[in-house]
């Protein structure tokens, strides 16, 4: 059994169909699982989820469905991911918000691989280094004793994690054997959003048989991607970068404003109106 790893979609059309085309030539048996955001920044969320829905592929819900649903605020959230949370909810048709609202927050593909966004708990926790991803396979461990793997999104960034190895970055194609004796971490990298400066959709493809793991990058058409945010008034970019400098403050600016704007909306609109304070709070990416 093979398990093709997604995450982070984020409303990419172009990009989720490259990838789906590059698994289907690579490994046309593997079952299609997604890890979250699947909307969020890009201008097709219906496609997108349409998209999945048309191949049967389990989705976890992310951060970025709960701030469309409004189940999260956006205290935390970058301008461009407030806006594009706006647009998603007068976007969306009845039955992809249906869709958003029926998604767990984790599920279990396959004996002993569990799926989320962030953690079990909270799909806004970043396991961005040892010490969190540790604290999430004792999470996981306490819960599925005998669990073999986490696999989780967020970060936007491929990487794995075991007790044997330490946390790793993985920054371009490659294949890892795993110790079939030790939990891992697992995180495919983005689909649509990518933030290491490249406009590549990634994804990993596990063979459970063989413990092994394929970290993938494939090419889409992105100025096709960014011609559909222009015209839907979004933030044109499908590569996102942590700001610095002159652009963090500028960014900190549109962010108030876009809050701004999100608060006035949910007054506009009480049916949409955000948590109440004390919620759980949505994070960047």
């Amino acid at each position: 059994m093979r398990l093709a790893l997604i995450s982070d979609v984020h409303g990419n059309l172009e990009a989720l169909e490259s990838v789906i085309a590059d698994i289907d030539e690579r490994s046309p048996d593997a079952k299609l699982v997604c890890a979250g955001d699947v909307v969020g920044y890009g201008p097709d969320p219906e496609a997108c989820i349409a998209r999945l829905r048309s191949i049967g592929a389990p989705c976890v819900m992310g951060n970025h469905e709960e701030m469309v649903l409004g189940r999260r605020d956006f205290s935390r959230c970058a301008h461009a991911g407030i806006t594009a949370a706006l647009w998603t909810r007068q976007n969306l048709s009845p039955g992809a918000r249906a869709f958003l609202d029926s998604l767990p927050p984790w599920l279990e593909v396959t004996t002993g691989v569990v799926v989320c966004h962030g953690t079990l708990d909270d799909a806004d926790t970043y396991l961005s280094d040892g010490v969190r991803a540790e604290r999430a396979l004792r999470q996981l461990e306490e819960r599925w004793p005998g669990a073999r793997m986490l696999v989780c999104g967020h970060t936007h960034h491929a990487a794995v994690y075991a007790r044997d190895r330490g946390f790793s970055l993985i920054r371009s194609t490659t294949e890892l054997l795993l110790n079939p004796s030790i939990t891992h971490v697992v995180n495919p990298g983005a689909v649509g959003q990518s933030r290491d400066g490249r406009p590549l959709a990634r994804y990993a493809v596990y063979d459970v048989e063989r413990q092994m793991v394929a970290y993938l990058e494939v090419p889409y058409d992105h100025d096709t991607t960014i011609r559909k945010l222009r015209g839907a008034g979004l933030v044109p970019k499908v590569v996102q970068m942590r700001p610095r400098g002159i652009r963090r403050y500028v960014e900190s600016l549109k962010r108030r404003w876009a809050r701004r704007r999100a608060e006035g909306a949910a007054r506009g609109h009480p049916g949409r109106s955000a948590p109440a304070a004390g919620s759980r709070q949505a994070g960047t990416p």
